[in-house]
């Protein structure tokens, strides 16, 4: 319980440790100032699917989550406004509906990496981790309790506005606990279909 405090504080303090500034970002990789800024929060939906070898039925889930986005562009040395790379925190629930009524519940940290197409819409991919909850009990798995979430997708964001944007993508998700709990690691792998709306700084 120890180590999942530390993690939880160290992925809830870390955007502070770069010198954070405010801009008013028209487009997503335009750099509008130097260090580490909030440029994006998003809320997000969708449907996530797998298997787990201890049930008949499939894993079947709707994450729910608040997304918050900082530029790092000038940290990463990328200039103009064809592409932007964002450190990205991201606290979720996600209601598991099969097997059985759970829950996972944490916070993720990653990176995104998004790519002009045209005038209003951008690609992007990205990847993130997190220590999280998960309350059902698998083979693959062991008992309910601490694991982390791994994640790697790729993208589309349009925007509508100079400030509001949608996005939709897909997620490759990976959940383990690395080994760190005294019970089973077997892994569990599953799909995820996502869409949310984004305000844009």
């Amino acid at each position: 319980m120890k180590y999942l405090i530390n993690v939880l504080s160290f992925l809830i303090l870390a955007p502070f440790c770069f010198p954070i500034q405010n801009a008013n970002a028209a487009s997503p990789g335009e750099l509008k100032t130097t260090g580490v800024y909030l440029n994006e929060i998003s809320v997000g939906s969708g449907y996530a699917w797998g298997t787990l070898k201890s049930y008949s039925g499939n894993l079947a889930l709707y994450p729910g989550f608040l997304r918050i986005g900082f530029n790092m562009n000038s940290v990463a040395g990328i200039e103009g406004a064809r592409s932007q790379l964002q450190l990205a925190l991201e606290p979720f629930i996600n209601s598991i509906a099969e097997p059985t009524a759970d829950v996972e519940t944490g916070m993720s940290i990653g990176l995104r990496y998004l790519h002009k197409l045209s005038a209003p819409l951008y690609l992007f991919t990205e990847a993130s981790f997190a220590p999280m909850f998960l309350s059902i009990k698998s083979t693959e798995q062991g008992a309910a309790g601490f694991n982390f979430l791994d994640q790697g997708g790729v993208g589309l964001q349009y925007k509508m506005t100079r400030k509001t944007a949608l996005f939709t993508g897909y997620r490759f998700r990976h959940i383990s606990h690395a080994g760190l709990s005294d019970r089973s690691n077997r892994g569990i792998n599953s799909s995820a279909i996502l869409f949310g709306l984004s305000w844009l700084y």
